[in-house]
C-alpha cells in the first residue's frame, strides 16, 4: 500500500470516532427524534412543492393496502367496474356487429341499384340508337328514291333533246 493510501484510510477512522463520540452523548432516542423531525420537514417541503403528486401517491398507496385485503371495498368495486366494463365490451361488440351487417346490407343494395341503373342506361341508349339509324335509314331511302327520280328525269330531257338533233 501506498503511504497516501495509508493517510486515508487513518483520516476515515480518525472521522468515524469522532462522529461516535459525539453520538455517545446523546441518547438513542434524541438521534431517533432528530431523524423523524427532519423526515417530516423533508416531507412537509416535498408535499408543498408538489401537491398533486402527494395526493395521487396517497391515493395509490390507500389502494393498495385497501387491495391486500379480501373482503375490502376497493375489491368490490374493482369486481363490480370489472363486470360492468365486460357488459358495456359485449354491447358495444354487439352494436358494431349490427352496424357493420346494415353496412353491409347497404353496400349491397346500392351495388344492385347501381347495376340496374347502367342496364336502364344501355337500354335507352340502344333504343337511341337503333331511332337514329331508322330515321338515318328513311333519310337515306328517300334521298335515294329523289336521286332517281332526278336521274330519270335528267335522263328523259337529255334523250328529248337528243332526238331533236
Amino acid at each position: 500500500m501506498t503511504e497516501a493510501k495509508r493517510q486515508e484510510i487513518k483520516d476515515r477512522i480518525t472521522h468515524a470516532q469522532a462522529r461516535n463520540d459525539l453520538r455517545d452523548g446523546q441518547p438513542l432516542s434524541e438521534m431517533l427524534g432528530e431523524k423523524a423531525v427532519a423526515a417530516k420537514d423533508n416531507f412537509t417541503a416535498f408535499a408543498r412543492e408538489h401537491p398533486l403528486a402527494t395526493v395521487a401517491g396517497g391515493l395509490a398507496i390507500g389502494v393498495l393496502i385497501s387491495a391486500m385485503f379480501t373482503n375490502s371495498p376497493t375489491r368490490r368495486a374493482g369486481r363490480y367496474a370489472g363486470a360492468r366494463a365486460a357488459g358495456l365490451a359485449s354491447v358495444g361488440s354487439e352494436m358494431a356487429s349490427a352496424f357493420a351487417h346494415q353496412l353491409m346490407e347497404s353496400v349491397a343494395g346500392a351495388r344492385q341499384t347501381g347495376a340496374d341503373l347502367a342496364e336502364d342506361a344501355a337500354d335507352s341508349l340502344g333504343d337511341t340508337a337503333r331511332k337514329v339509324r331508322r330515321s338515318a335509314d328513311r333519310g337515306v331511302g328517300a334521298a335515294s328514291d329523289a336521286a332517281r327520280s332526278t336521274a330519270r328525269v335528267i335522263g328523259k330531257t337529255i334523250a328529248g333533246a337528243i332526238k331533236k338533233h
